[in-house]
C-alpha cells in the first residue's frame, strides 16, 4: 500500500467522523433560556436597582429543601412578589409561582419539580419599596 491509498484513507476517516459529529449535535435541543430575552435586557436596570434596594436593606432570605417541599423564608412581611424556579439544564421545567407568604414564609412541593440544579429568582415587594435576589439551589 503506497502513500496514496494511506492518505485517502485518513480523509476519509476524517470525513466520516465530523459527518458523524454533525448527525450526532442535531438530535440536541436547543432552546433559549427566554423567549423574551430583548425585553428583559431593556429592564435589567430596574433589576439592578432592586438588587441594590436588597443589598442596602440587608435582607437575607433563606432557601431550604427538607423533606418533600421547599421553602423560602423572607426578612419582613411581603405584599406582593414573584418567584421563579429557572432550570438551565431544560427551559420546560422552569416553574413560575406568585407569592403567597404566610407568617413570612413559603412552601413548594418538591414534587413539582425535577431533581437538579435551579435558580430561585425572587422579585418581591414591601414596604413601598421592590426587590429582587437571586440564589443557586439543588432539588
Amino acid at each position: 500500500m503506497n502513500w496514496g491509498w494511506k492518505i485517502t484513507i485518513v480523509y476519509s476517516v476524517f470525513v466520516v467522523g465530523m459527518l458523524s459529529v454533525v448527525a450526532y449535535s442535531t438530535t440536541f435541543d436547543t432552546n433559549l433560556t427566554s423567549e423574551n430575552y430583548y425585553e428583559k435586557e431593556v429592564a435589567f436596570q430596574q433589576e439592578i436597582d432592586k438588587k441594590q434596594n436588597t443589598i442596602n436593606d440587608s435582607l437575607v432570605f433563606t432557601v431550604k429543601v427538607f423533606g418533600d417541599s421547599v421553602y423560602v423564608e423572607f426578612p419582613q412581611n411581603v405584599s406582593s412578589g414573584k418567584v421563579n424556579f429557572v432550570r438551565a439544564a431544560d427551559i420546560n421545567s422552569d416553574k413560575y409561582f406568585d407569592l403567597k407568604v404566610n407568617r413570612k414564609k413559603q412552601s413548594f412541593s418538591r414534587d413539582l419539580f425535577k431533581n437538579g440544579s435551579y435558580e430561585i429568582q425572587i422579585d418581591w415587594k414591601a414596604n413601598n419599596k421592590e426587590y429582587y435576589w437571586e440564589e443557586n439551589i439543588i432539588i
